[in-house]
């Protein structure tokens, strides 16, 4: 039987085994899909990766709860439908096809808690097909889930608007859906613009947003640097989720109403005032890494050797590779706020992003009994971002080069990586190995983009954990709630 005529079968059992259900046969499906795969990238392994998502998806909602903080068959289902984008075939597959591989990927992170990253994948999904239902719909959804979890109402507003307008699209008459009309998602998008009318009278609108203007005076490399941020989607500000109109351009986002015991220190603002300032440090370095002429008045007169590598030096390159580094130990400080905040306990020297979330348990390592069960989105969003990049031995993960991306950090810190115009040499050792400088660039924008996603998290997840503590806590209680005035930077 010819390839094409096996993936068509294969494509048929595995929709009849999830129409009935048939968990042995599901997974029948995937050891088969296995075997179909090649070691190489090809087309067909863009089209089997798809499949298997498919069945994982079917398997996570039959055995996993949404609230469930295991989710083993949703991120295997997110790590395939990575694998069938990341494919250099993608892009050659039919429009319906990858507007139905974006689409399913963004559902999948939203359910996780990852807005941000869902939000991203269901506009590509627009981009390739403007009318394609599901993706718009799915978006309405996602971005209302985003808008509820804000403290800050008026971006809740605004992209509670983008919600809605995408919603319409969704159930607008000419929209396309890729198998015919569905009507209990079409019922479903009605429900969350009647949510969203409910809410705010009918008055949601993403008008606001196109209206506003950055500032007349500020100066052409200013303004330059600031549309970089906002196409980029790296200011840290909800609203840039959703569109990049100047009114996203600001770095607003930081810590929501809390409250401390008397003769606690109120130290949690200065925290984040700390990981915001590094990261935005990080996020220029970046910008001026890959805008600017690569030559700098600081390489004038260095003399340095040829290592027969073909190697690219020079104060730029460095900027990257500080840019890559410093993002990445924002990953552990954001840990460290977490265990103070929530009161986990881990020992200072033993807290990273890896760690803060479970504890050994005899030969195992389960969840720590203050997330089991717990309901806030956010949090659990946070907790999946750290399982793309450390989970354990990465047999789990859901990010197809997450394993890479750490041993290019580790290398930065710890060894020597040279950075190449072009990838003509390859060899790799222990001790040193080489990069394509385009290459570490964008491995540079997927880190700097998943710490802006991971602040965003931090903030809206402490301010459902506020919400909570102030339901169950006694009036007797002697609270104080933090008055903060914003910091004046003095030009």
């Amino acid at each position: 039987m010819e390839i094409d005529d096996c993936l068509k079968v294969l494509g048929e059992e595995i929709d009849a085994s999830i129409y009935i259900y048939d968990v042995d046969e599901i997974e029948r499906l995937i050891e088969k899909s296995n075997n179909l795969l090649s070691d190489d990238d090809s087309p067909n392994n863009t089209i089997i990766n798809f499949y298997k998502a498919n069945c994982y998806s079917a398997l996570s909602h039959g055995k996993e709860a949404e609230i469930s903080w295991k989710q083993r068959d949703r991120i295997f289902e997110i790590l395939h439908l990575r694998k069938s984008v990341s494919s250099a075939y993608f892009s050659q597959q039919h429009p319906v096809f990858q507007g139905k591989v974006l689409t399913n990927l963004g559902i999948a992170l939203s359910k996780l808690g990852r807005p941000v990253e869902a939000l991203k994948s269901l506009n590509d999904a627009l981009d390739i097909i403007p009318d394609f239902a599901m993706a718009s719909g799915n978006y309405g959804v996602a971005a209302y889930h985003y808008a509820v979890s804000l403290y800050d109402q008026g971006h809740a507003y605004v992209i509670n608007g983008f919600a809605k307008s995408s919603l319409h699209n969704a159930v607008a008459k000419g929209s396309l859906w890729d198998s015919g009309p569905y009507p209990e998602a079409e019922a479903q998008f009605k429900q969350y613009i009647s949510l969203i009318d409910d809410y705010y009278d009918g008055g949601a609108d993403s008008n606001k947003a196109e209206q506003d203007r950055f500032d007349d005076e500020l100066s052409e490399e200013e303004l330059i640097y600031r549309r970089w941020c906002l196409d980029k989607k790296l200011y840290l500000s909800p609203l840039n989720d959703v569109c990049n109109f100047s009114v996203a351009g600001h770095d607003v986002i930081h810590l929501p109403s809390h409250v401390y015991k008397i003769g606690e220190d109120p130290r949690f603002p200065n925290y984040y005032n700390l990981l915001k300032q590094e990261y935005v440090t990080a996020r220029y370095m970046l910008y001026e890494a890959v805008s600017f002429n690569r030559i700098h008045l600081s390489d004038k007169d260095v003399l340095l050797l040829s290592g027969c590598s073909g190697g690219s030096f020079g104060y730029r390159n460095e900027q990257l590779k500080i840019a890559y580094r410093m993002t990445y130990s924002l990953f552990d400080k954001i840990a460290l706020f977490l265990n103070d905040y929530l009161r986990i306990g881990l020992d200072i020297g033993k807290v990273t992003f890896k760690s803060i979330w479970t504890k050994k348990v005899g030969k195992k390592f389960e969840l720590r009994d203050c997330f089991i069960g717990n309901d806030n989105w956010p949090l659990r969003g946070l907790y999946f971002l750290s399982r793309d990049l450390f989970d354990k031995k990465f047999s789990e993960s859901a990010l197809p080069d997450a394993k890479e991306l750490l041993d290019i950090r580790n290398r930065l810190e710890h060894r020597f990586l040279t950075l190449q115009e072009f990838g003509q040499y390859d060899e790799s050792g222990e001790i040193h190995a080489h990069i394509e400088l385009e290459e570490l660039e964008l491995k540079a924008y997927r880190i700097i983009s998943m710490a802006r996603e991971a602040l965003i998290y931090l903030s809206l997840a402490m301010h459902r954990e506020e919400r909570k503590l102030s339901e169950d806590r006694e009036e007797s209680e002697f609270i104080y709630p933090l008055q903060s005035e914003p910091i004046e930077i003095l030009e």
